[in-house]
């Protein structure tokens, strides 16, 4: 995937991360004031938004967290 960047940014502890999508190019952005494991977790799942298409869906951003979130707890389970 040549088309993400990933930048770090000062933010509250509170956003771990988002990402930002413009004319096919994403920019990960990650939070510069958590840990290196932590920023690995949100990082793969900033990358999983990409891989599923989701800045191209219709459902609010509440939707597709909530979405992702139970495949990332069901992924877990499973192993």
């Amino acid at each position: 995937m040549s088309n993400i960047r990933t930048v770090y940014a000062d933010m509250p502890a509170t956003v771990k991360a988002y990402t930002v999508c413009h004319d096919g190019y994403y920019t990960v952005i990650l939070n510069q004031n958590l840990s290196h494991a932590q920023n690995v977790i949100s990082y793969l799942h900033e990358l999983e938004h990409i891989r599923m298409k989701d800045f191209d869906s219709n459902q609010t951003a509440d939707e597709l967290e909530a979405g992702r979130h139970n495949t990332e707890n069901s992924n877990t389970a499973i192993n």
